[in-house]
């Protein structure tokens, strides 16, 4: 995974579970947090799990990149919504269920009202 550019309070993380032998909407519940929308514990929390989390991913679209047959994974993408002024791209990491934290699944299942750490 290449380095994670400053998770700035206009990055937009779009957190997902994916894979598994059977599409089940309620197993992939997106889950969209404006880090300009968290007060300053929350956006600490969120970035703290990030931080540990994405280390643990690969990027997309790469031949052994998680998600082949039936295995379940996490999509995490962060983008910014000033991308002009920061230069910063789509960010785009898939961590294998397996090897997740179990703070990221937290994240993923109650969003900024995680309490985890």
């Amino acid at each position: 995974m290449k380095t994670l550019p400053a998770l700035t309070e206009d990055a937009v993380i779009d957190l997902a579970r994916e894979g598994g032998v059977a599409y089940r909407p309620r197993l992939a519940a997106p889950r969209r947090i404006a880090l300009s929308e968290l007060d300053e514990q929350q956006r600490d929390r969120v970035c703290s799990i990030l931080r540990r989390s994405l280390p643990l991913g690969q990027d997309a679209g790469k031949s052994d990149s998680p998600g082949r047959g039936d295995q379940r994974y996490f999509r995490i993408q962060i983008s910014w919504t000033q991308q002009n002024s920061t230069h910063h791209t789509d960010v785009v990491v898939l961590i294998a269920e397996s090897d997740a934290p179990s703070e990221l699944e937290e994240l993923w299942r109650r969003g900024k009202d995680c309490e985890c750490d």
